[in-house]
């Protein structure tokens, strides 16, 4: 190896390491009193995101999620008497590995990134989860009993991004699927396009409406569309939002809706209440794996030692409108968190 192919190794590894930036975020809560889920504690995020600066233009990010448990597929065949396990397979979905993305950098009002990112779908799911207002977020991005939420999700794809000077805000692109094949090769031929549009108005600068949708074609089953709104007010001392989801996957429609607002006193405490509806499955009202729940959720957060850290409690009172088990029932969230 010539001296000029080791200074040009060095040259990049420089530009690859010297800009280099770490992020973290660790939380941890103890949930009591959900009929639905058994009380302990729980690490819910340990994420671990890098970034830096390849040239004035080019940028790079990788982030991941070590509190993810890894989830298995299991393969069967029947065979006369039982059924025979054939095939035990890791799902992709449940890996660690969260952003991994390059971006180029042309000015706030555009940019564009390659790689695994979140699909720009709803306002709360853009938001980090160190800075959303409530322990969890809204149930339309949580619930995940379908293979995918509808917000905070993420894919490979390509997208382009930016801030116009009139207030428009907006993120678009072409990915493999709506979160159902993040971490896998695409399973068919077709695409997802996905994008968000929100309005900032220009004469109140805190105030900002808009909506996202996504579209997957297809064979009916494999079909997804998303569509939703958003409205949005905050500044330094209150938050009121509110959003819509809609969904079909194949012949499955979905349906979520909340509003939320918070006020800060000062710049430690913050009180917060929300209202959640969430129906997983708009044409039956069978049991938990497809019921209308509601949640009205209240609670308060306290930034600890210069808001490095967080102590948040929330309560929340959980129903099922149409079906009789399990009973209305209020629990509590108590979470400690850290942002590094």
């Amino acid at each position: 190896m010539d001296s000029r192919t080791v200074r040009a190794q060095d040259s990049l590894l420089a530009r690859v390491f010297a800009p280099t930036e770490i992020h973290g975020f660790i939380q941890t809560y103890y949930r009591s009193g959900d009929p639905t889920t058994t009380d302990g504690f729980r690490l819910r995020k340990a994420d671990l995101k890098f970034n830096g600066e390849l040239s004035p233009h080019v940028r790079w990010r990788i982030g991941f999620d070590a509190a993810k448990a890894l989830n298995l597929i299991l393969t069967g065949n029947d065979t006369l008497d039982a059924l025979a396990l054939t095939a035990v397979n890791a799902d992709q979905r449940s890996r660690m590995l969260q952003d991994a993305a390059i971006s180029w950098v042309q000015s706030k009002s555009f940019s564009a990134d390659v790689g695994q990112q979140i699909i720009p779908l709803g306002l709360e799911g853009t938001i980090p989860t160190s800075a959303v207002e409530t322990i969890e977020r809204t149930m339309f991005i949580v619930e995940r009993s379908r293979g995918t939420g509808l917000g905070d999700v993420r894919d490979v794809g390509a997208s382009a991004n930016g801030f116009t000077p009139i207030g428009i805000e907006y993120h678009g692109g072409v990915f493999n699927g709506t979160g159902d094949d993040v971490g896998i090769v695409d399973q068919n031929p077709q695409k997802a396009v996905a994008g968000r549009v929100s309005y900032h108005v220009r004469l109140v600068p805190d105030l900002q409406f808009g909506g996202s949708g996504a579209f997957e074609s297809g064979p009916f089953i494999q079909r997804r569309e998303r569509a939703g709104s958003e409205f949005q007010y905050r500044d330094l001392r209150f938050t009121l939002r509110a959003e819509t989801m809609s969904a079909r996957d194949g012949p499955l429609h979905r349906f979520g809706w909340y509003t939320l607002g918070a006020y800060r006193p000062n710049n430690e405490l913050q009180f917060v209440a929300r209202f959640d509806s969430w129906d997983r499955d708009r044409e039956h009202e069978t049991g938990l794996t497809d019921a209308l729940e509601r949640q009205l959720t209240w609670g308060a957060s306290y930034q600890l030692d210069g808001n490095v850290a967080k102590l948040a409690i929330n309560f929340v009172h959980q129903t099922f409108p149409n079906v009789i088990s399990p009973p209305a029932a209020t629990f509590v969230l108590i979470a400690f968190q850290s942002v590094f």
